[in-house]
């Protein structure tokens, strides 16, 4: 945003003009010094709220002088003087006075859960008035896949919808969001949706026990090795790579029980996991009964339901997860 200072030097030998608005990490406010003469010097003191910005010296006929004001975050009133000598010989002063804003970064959250690979859209929601929002879809390797745009004005907590089309084969591993303004400022949110189901064979745990029993380990030590592999394949584009061990029960005994159980074993996966070498944090969870793989009803010994997933993302699949110490 641009505003042009009244004039207070004879013969209009210079012309002001303050960019008053600035969004901190993005621009700062500044202001520009426009030389209609050449002068033998040129000396402008300025305070900002706390902060002085000074500046002295010749300037060139034509020449455009940016002095940056990089105040914090804030609305600020900045007040100084001008002092110029000119070629033509004359001299003058004027007085400034004007106020600049910088603005904190705006917040860009997705809405909820969503986001939506299949159909290819999602909401977010601004901190401030919106003016348009754009996105694009990479696969591994950063290909854009897809790309999308949305002019909105809506207001500051309200959801905006955005979708994008598909312009070729890929699998999405990143989604860019970056949303602008009503004063064209712009900040970025990535998002990270990848996330790999590991298959593998369950292991079988004594009854009513978190145990994990020699037998039962090469099932595990198969599973890491395709995990090493995941690893290998998708680790050099995504920053990030975490394991989520998810535990489940059938509906044979109390709700309450089963849930504890399901999350003990869980725990027992995750720690066999990372003490056998994944090298990145390893989270748990116990679902009890609540998510069958199988619907039955109560009291119902259903094998299908006693298991553990194993998923590798780079954000959580949901939340509740436990980090593991």
């Amino acid at each position: 945003m641009f505003w042009i200072l009244p004039l207070a030097l004879a013969q209009d030998v210079v012309t002001l003009s303050v960019v008053k608005t600035g969004q901190v990490g993005t621009s700062i406010p500044s202001l520009k010094i426009s030389l209609h003469q050449e002068a033998s010097s040129l000396v402008v003191d300025l305070t900002c709220g706390s902060k002085k910005f000074s500046r002295s010296g010749t300037a060139a006929l034509g020449a455009v002088i940016e002095i940056p004001l990089d105040v914090p975050a804030g609305t600020w009133s900045c007040k100084g003087s001008l002092l110029g000598s000119f070629a033509d010989g004359s001299e003058g002063e004027m007085p400034l006075s004007f106020t600049v804003q910088m603005l904190n970064p705006m917040k860009v959250n997705l809405d909820g859960g969503s986001l939506d690979l299949e159909r290819r859209n999602l909401r977010v929601v601004l901190d401030r008035k919106a003016s348009k929002v754009e996105v694009n879809a990479t696969t591994l390797g950063g290909d854009v896949v897809g790309m999308g745009e949305v002019l909105s004005t809506a207001g500051p907590g309200m959801p905006i919808s955005v979708s994008w089309e598909k312009m070729r084969e890929g699998e999405v591993i990143k989604v860019r969001i970056r949303a602008y303004d009503a004063d064209g400022f712009w900040s970025e949110l990535e998002l990270l949706p990848w996330s790999y189901r590991i298959p593998h064979e369950d292991v079988n745990f004594p009854t009513a026990s978190a145990e994990i029993l020699p037998a039962e380990e090469p099932k595990l030590e198969e599973a890491l090795a395709r995990v090493q592999e995941t690893l290998r394949k998708y680790g050099q584009d995504l920053l990030t790579i975490r394991l989520y061990v998810a535990g489940h029960t059938d509906t044979m005994g109390d709700s309450a029980y089963n849930q504890k159980l399901s999350l003990d074993r869980a725990l027992s996966i995750a720690r066999w996991f990372k003490a056998h070498g994944f090298p990145g944090e390893v989270f748990y969870q116990g679902f009890g009964e609540s998510q069958p793989l199988v619907s039955t009803g109560d009291s119902v010994d259903e094998p299908r339901n006693r298991r553990v997933d194993y998923v590798v993302a780079s954000q959580p699949p949901g939340g509740g997860w436990k980090s593991l110490p």
